[in-house]
């Protein structure tokens, strides 16, 4: 809903899944540190959202809006018709294997709403409980509830 009367006048309960790790068809895999914004409250990273100035080679970062300057080897060859894939509209999503760097364990996030009725908290529970089986021993486990 984009508003709050929207939001009230729901019926049915909103959700989000997200799929850690889940392998996409056609995602780029770039092998290079990401192009971040230099604003260090910031750190995000370029992407498809980003406004683009090819002429003087500024990227303003969709979050906090610094105008950023790209790096040489982007700068050299960036035009209209030849964006990195970063900047390509179908690649929302990108995945970086950077070389020589060890990956830390895998992170997991439960944001749970808790002001439900208790016949589906306990139901939510056993789910919780059911996936918490299914994450390698190494993983890291964050919890936060709300409502």
């Amino acid at each position: 809903p984009s508003s709050k009367i929207d939001a009230e006048r729901a019926v049915v309960p909103l959700g989000a899944l997200y799929t850690p790790l889940k392998r996409l068809e056609n995602m780029p895999i770039l092998e290079y540190e990401p192009i971040r914004c230099k604003n260090p409250n910031c750190q995000a990273i370029l992407n498809p959202w980003c406004q683009v100035d090819v002429r003087s080679k500024l990227w303003s970062c969709p979050f906090c809006l610094t105008r950023n300057q790209f790096p040489p080897h982007y700068a050299d060859n960036i035009t209209e018709h030849n964006l990195p894939a970063e900047l390509i509209p179908q690649h929302t999503t990108i995945e970086y294997q950077l070389p020589h760097r060890e990956a830390g364990p895998p992170v997991f996030l439960f944001v749970v709403d808790v002001a439900v009725p208790e016949k589906e908290l306990e139901s939510l529970k056993d789910t919780l409980l059911q996936s918490l089986g299914f994450l390698p021993d190494e993983a890291l486990v964050g919890l936060i509830t709300f409502g």
